[in-house]
């Protein structure tokens, strides 16, 4: 069968890793997306996607080509009419609507459901068991069973508490996967707000995670979710001052952050003045060969970092919070 997952732009490649990781073949890569080929059951494919990392939405594709030809034949053996259904549609460049789309999509399977059981099956569009994903994309249609779930799978159950600026944990763990976080001995991220980068980190088994934030409340809400991820015994938590860092922590393998921003402090001298202090701290926090990963949309956050002992390994744009940030990896420059 073959199939698409959805991601975040700019993380293609690290879903795609993902998905071959289980056994399956990848295709080809979309902004966003990345289609494979799954030769294993659909209960196999399933048990996957539900303990993925990367992924936000997968779809088994049954149909792909143009509106007239649509072809819904294969819809009886996953949509019976004891089966209530929902189709999920969406545009992307010119083409039908998306409301279009669903509607026509819809008819279609009721159509075909009655034609092979001769009864309607029950639309719920609050609570389906079946989900018939259609997408009009630069005027191809994709249709297929959205087998991943109805909610998008970056919203961790942990997450009950959020931070204003949190990190989705599919970004999370792809910088831990990009920075080879499976090799550290010892990781930080010392602006934790919710705690979702020191929650990934504990599932590449890092001997040492700390979790630190200026604001006691943010450490609080970390622990918390950290709890419900039934991994607060895996990190130290503290309320500490990042541009301090040095002084708390020495010898660290990893540094691993979501720092803020302009929106965030309001204003840019502020948000300069941070990202100076923080980087002349971290090169001092961590040992010989110890590695940075940020991710951030400030644009002077390259050279600042690079003017205070760095040297960048690897930087990719990566779509986050309706913005294109730069996901930075950077390395400890000891000469």
């Amino acid at each position: 069968m073959i199939a698409m997952a959805t991601t975040n732009p700019g993380l293609e490649d690290v879903a795609e890793w993902e998905v071959a990781s289980w056994g399956a073949k990848p295709i080809s890569r979309e902004e966003g997306r990345t289609f494979f080929e799954w030769d294993g059951s659909l209960d196999e494919l399933v048990w996957k996607i539900e303990r993925s990392n990367t992924l936000h939405k997968v779809v088994v594709i049954f149909y792909r080509g143009s509106l007239e030809g649509i072809d819904l034949s294969w819809v009886p053996k996953y949509v019976s009419p004891g089966v209530k259904f929902a189709v999920r549609a969406q545009r992307i460049g010119e083409g039908i609507h998306s409301m279009e789309l669903a509607k026509l999509v819809g008819e279609k399977v009721i159509e075909e459901v009655e034609k092979f059981y001769g009864e309607k099956p029950e639309v719920d569009l609050d609570y389906p068991s079946v989900v018939v994903y259609a997408e009009s994309r630069f005027g191809e249609i994709i249709i297929g069973l959205q087998v991943s779930g109805e909610e998008s799978l970056h919203r961790r159950y942990y997450r009950i508490y959020e931070h204003m600026a949190s990190l989705k944990p599919t970004i999370a763990y792809s910088m831990l996967k990009l920075a080879g976080a499976e090799e550290a001995e010892v990781l930080v991220d010392p602006m934790c707000g919710s705690g979702t980068i020191a929650i990934e980190a504990t599932k590449f088994l890092i001997p040492k995670i700390y979790c630190f934030d200026i604001k006691k409340k943010y450490v609080e809400i970390a622990k918390a979710n950290a709890k419900a991820a039934m991994v607060e015994d895996l990190i130290e938590f503290d309320a500490w001052d990042a541009t301090k860092l040095h002084e708390r922590v020495t010898d660290v393998d990893l540094i691993a952050v979501n720092p803020p921003y302009g929106i965030r402090m309001g204003s840019p001298r502020k948000v300069l003045k941070l990202y100076e202090d923080f980087s002349r701290s971290s090169y001092q926090a961590l040992g010989r060969n110890g590695k940075l990963v940020m991710i951030t949309p400030l644009k002077e956050a390259k050279e600042i970092f690079i003017r205070n002992g760095f040297e960048l390994m690897s930087k990719r744009s990566v779509y986050h919070g309706d913005l294109w940030t730069e996901l930075m990896l950077f390395r400890k420059r000891t000469s």
